[in-house]
């Protein structure tokens, strides 16, 4: 078994980037704590997934304005 690598795209606050996962498979979501959001999450949605070269890829979705909920 080896590493995973999980490539992020599309967030406009950090660009994109790579991280190196443990030896689990991918899950289909990766959410994260905005800065000063108070606890509210945008996150990335898995696009791909390459089992032979152990690639995920995701891409960053927004969430939503909790004032419009």
């Amino acid at each position: 078994m080896g590493h995973w690598l999980y490539e992020f795209s599309g967030c406009p606050d950090s660009g994109d980037y790579q991280q190196i996962a443990d030896d689990q498979e991918p899950g289909y979501v990766v959410l994260r704590e905005r800065p000063g959001g108070l606890g509210i999450v945008d996150g990335f949605v898995q696009e791909s997934v390459d089992d032979v070269m152990m690639v995920a890829r995701f891409r960053w979705v927004a969430s939503g304005d909790l004032a419009s909920a």
